[in-house]
């Protein structure tokens, strides 16, 4: 789906209406961009868009990194309806401009889904498995929460941040076991890290049933158990901080818009409003972000 070229014209001369329209469609203002840089980037993704649609016209299918993605195969709209609401719910964006294509990777046995977005100019398509194509569950997935919890990367992509990306994309889980550990790895290392660990124990009691019954397993079980504890320390800590920085927030905001306003704060600004004393404290900070961010101003002419 294609930006209006009238709002993005609107949001190019400042208008802080269209600002807050692009805003509520999930797309949010870069750190270091002005009215002028983000209407361009805007177009820009449009244009990657257009490109994107005009190749799948043609050829029916196009080649995205290591995945071929076909026309026939594209996500039909009436499957965003309730990912969209839960993203509305949640974090107050609709992106109804991302494109989604079901596919079925070569070395995804487990695969449910991912997203794929690309710099400078944001682009980002998401796949997910075709089993979603006529069924809302496949396994532990669930259509609507993996298209939610994708949804959420994209819009929060021009942050470029890692650090608490997954326990707001885990926000949309459907358990709340999943909610609250969904967010335990940041990222592939993360997950390789403990699996690697998990391998070496297994090849360790193989060893010790076959092989060398005198081996012992402890270094093993210690080297897993210590990664396991530090990946739930360090989720712990960002919970923490999360925590501090949304009771912070409701100083100067009300508090339905506290968890959409923290959604659209980058690593740096969640620590920052974590450390924060006292209600004129968070009220000068935020003067100061209005006053050298663009999407600040985005962000308070929405939600205060």
């Amino acid at each position: 789906m294609q930006i209006p070229e009238k709002l993005i014209s609107l949001a190019e001369q400042g208008d802080l209406a269209a600002l807050a329209e692009l805003d509520a469609k999930g797309i949010f203002c870069a750190d270091n961009e002005n009215a002028a840089s983000f209407a361009a980037r805007v177009r820009l993704l449009n244009q990657k868009n257009q490109e994107l649609d005009e190749a799948l016209a043609a050829d029916g299918s196009a080649a995205i990194e290591d995945v071929t993605i076909h026309q026939q195969d594209r996500i039909p709209e009436n499957l965003f309806l309730e990912p969209l609401e839960l993203t509305e719910k949640l974090y107050r964006f609709q992106a109804d401009w991302v494109a989604g294509f079901f596919v079925d990777p070569a070395y995804g046995l487990l695969f449910g889904g991912c997203a794929y977005y690309f710099y400078p100019d944001f682009f980002a398509l998401f796949i997910i498995r075709r089993s979603f194509r006529d069924k809302a569950r496949w396994l532990f997935y669930q259509r609507k929460e993996l298209l939610a919890h994708e949804l959420c990367h994209v819009a929060r992509v021009s942050f470029r941040a890692h650090v608490y990306e997954e326990i707001f994309a885990y926000k949309t889980a459907t358990t709340a076991f999943r909610r609250f550990f969904g967010g335990i790895f940041r990222s592939p290392k993360d997950s390789f890290l403990f699996i690697g660990a998990s391998c070496l124990l297994l090849v360790n009691q193989l060893c010790r049933a076959f092989l060398f019954p005198q081996l012992p397993s402890w270094p093993m079980w210690c080297l897993l158990v210590g990664i396991l504890c530090w990946l739930v320390l360090r989720l712990l800590r960002d919970m923490k901080i999360l925590r501090k920085a949304r009771k912070h927030l409701a100083f100067i905001f009300p508090e339905q818009n506290v968890i959409p306003v923290l959604f659209r704060c980058n690593d740096a600004e969640i620590q920052q409003l974590a450390i924060l004393d006292n209600p004129q404290d968070a009220q000068t900070w935020l003067e100061n972000r209005k006053s050298t961010s663009l999407r600040w101003k985005i962000t308070c002419t929405r939600f205060e």
